[in-house]
């Protein structure tokens, strides 16, 4: 909103807690203008932990009118740098002297990458037949860069991925670019709290590009999952400038599966549907959907049913935020084994989210006591005002039995499923419309050089 009046010439103030100071000036930059006066504010300030703030709101207050009688912009510096050039002993040399400046312009993840040289991005390029400036979109905040196809190809070469992943990660920035995308976004770049990217993919692609199904799915050692999801990493750093940090993302702690979190979903042993033919795509066709999840909560039990349906709903009833009936899907990743002992017993999915529903509850009181609110949930508001009886009355997690969404991956034979907490619903886009011309040589070429096709258990 201040950056949008300044662009009128009408003065404007950000008021923020110190570690958002940068963070400001980013989004004004994002948004068209060359900075933004700022007025800070304490944390303990603003949350009301300070009880005498007159000192703080006294300084605040003379920043405030300094931003609007005196402030003047300062011009970003441009570098106006096309290319890079590191030199060495040797190639090993010269590529960490480009990892280290990487690192230290805030383009990289920590993890060494690969040199995205001229060659190596036209050859990620050859996985799509749009042209390299062909615009994706400008809605990655807080920076709100343009996001080109050269550009993903780009992060994808320094990623260490392949041609033929370009059409699912051209999906992936698609789904973000839509509106429900924009909301993954802003958990993703702009929230304090801990999320990162799941990325699922379904279809025949997933065999195509070898995407592990089975044993360690959101593990080490397959290729295409690991970097399918680090590009995605590096494009919210690169393009979004969510960076860890003053003026990028400023997640207080953050969860390991930002590096990298991609994997499929073992439709071949699947009882039921998979879940794009869930969410309405033919079996036929591959999809890729992306979840900000706030990380993992193991499932670890055997056999009998009722044990396994009340650790599930226990996981959901133990998801950890701080308002009642969130309308955002929660994502079960049942196992084999734990699926097809549920279908066995003639469960379907929409039993066992029927269960969890109505086991997946809190009383009013626990809750209240928490500090838990309904800021997402306006009708469970209305059920329970005026109630008097807040320990006999009990609340659900998720608003509805549908915000719990199943799939199967994992090996056989485990008892071990995963439910991953989502912070909004996710976004679920058709992969088929970004393959080239050339995909069916594509894939040919891909399964010559690895010299293998892909692997089953």
């Amino acid at each position: 909103m201040g950056a949008e009046a300044e662009k009128t010439g009408i003065p404007a103030v950000s008021i923020v807690s110190p570690q958002f100071v940068s963070f400001a000036v980013t989004s004004a930059r994002a948004q068209g203008v060359a900075g933004i006066a700022v007025s800070v504010l304490p944390y303990e300030v603003m949350t009301g932990r300070i009880k005498e703030p007159d000192e703080a709101c006294e300084k605040a207050a003379k920043e405030i009118v300094l931003g609007l009688t005196q402030w003047k912009p300062k011009e970003p510096k441009q570098t106006g740098e096309e290319s890079l050039v590191f030199g060495g002993n040797d190639y090993q040399e010269a590529t960490d002297h480009m990892n280290q400046c990487f690192l230290a312009r805030m383009w990289s993840d920590g993890y060494p990458l690969i040199p995205p040289t001229r060659g190596r991005v036209d050859w990620m390029l050859t996985g799509t037949d749009l042209p390299g400036d062909r615009i994706l979109t400008n809605r990655f905040p807080p920076r709100n860069g343009l996001i080109t196809v050269e550009k993903v190809a780009i992060n994808a070469a320094m990623a260490g991925a392949r041609p033929e992943y370009m059409p699912v990660l051209l999906a992936v920035v698609d789904s973000l670019a839509t509106d429900a995308g924009a909301r993954i976004m802003h958990f993703l770049t702009n929230s304090v709290t801990n999320q990162a990217p799941v990325v699922i993919i379904n279809g025949p692609i997933a065999k195509e590009l070898n995407v592990n199904s089975s044993y360690g799915i959101m593990g080490p050692g397959w290729q295409a999952n690991a970097t399918i999801g680090r590009t995605l990493s590096l494009l919210l750093i690169n393009g979004a400038g969510a960076y860890f940090g003053p003026g990028g993302n400023l997640a207080c702690q953050s969860i390991p599966g930002r590096y990298s979190w991609c994997f499929a979903e073992n439709e071949e042993s699947n009882p039921w549907k998979p879940l794009h033919v869930e969410l309405g795509y033919p079996a036929e066709a591959s999809t890729v959907t992306v979840l900000p999840g706030k990380g993992t909560h193991l499932i670890f039990l055997q056999p009998p049913i009722e044990h396994l349906l009340n650790m599930i709903a226990h996981a959901v009833q133990g998801v950890s935020v701080r308002e009642f009936g969130v309308p955002w899907d929660q994502l079960l990743v049942l196992s084999p084994s734990h699926a097809r002992s549920l279908a066995d017993a003639g469960l379907s999915k929409q039993d066992i989210q029927d269960f969890v529903f109505k086991k997946a509850r809190i009383s009013l009181a626990e809750g209240e006591a928490t500090g838990f609110i309904f800021r997402q949930s306006p009708e469970w508001a209305k059920r329970v005002e005026g109630v008097t009886d807040r320990e006999g009355t009990l609340i659900p997690k998720t608003e509805k039995p549908e915000d719990l969404k199943i799939m199967v991956a994992g090996g056989q034979n485990c008892v071990s499923s995963t439910l991953i907490p989502g912070l909004c619903n996710m976004v679920t886009v058709d992969v088929d419309k970004y393959k080239p011309a050339a995909w069916n040589r594509l894939i040919e070429a891909a399964a010559e050089a690895k010299g293998r096709g892909p692997i089953s258990f």
